[in-house]
């Protein structure tokens, strides 16, 4: 995962879990999953990409 970039697209987190982008913009819009608004876009920083991933491997939320 260290070759992740520093911030990553709804888009790109979602080919990486092989979920719907609606999917994944949801769970950013709820605030389970981190984000940040980039003028139209939202942006998820690697480490709140990581921590979410963690908290699912965990028994958090998931699809």
């Amino acid at each position: 995962m260290n070759n992740l970039p520093t911030n990553l697209t709804v888009k790109q987190v979602a080919d990486l879990v092989g979920w719907h982008p609606n999917t994944v913009y949801k769970r950013c819009t709820s605030g389970e999953i981190v984000s940040f608004k980039s003028g139209n876009s939202r942006r998820i920083r690697k480490e709140a990409y990581l921590d979410w991933i963690a908290r699912l491997e965990q028994g958090g939320h998931s699809q």
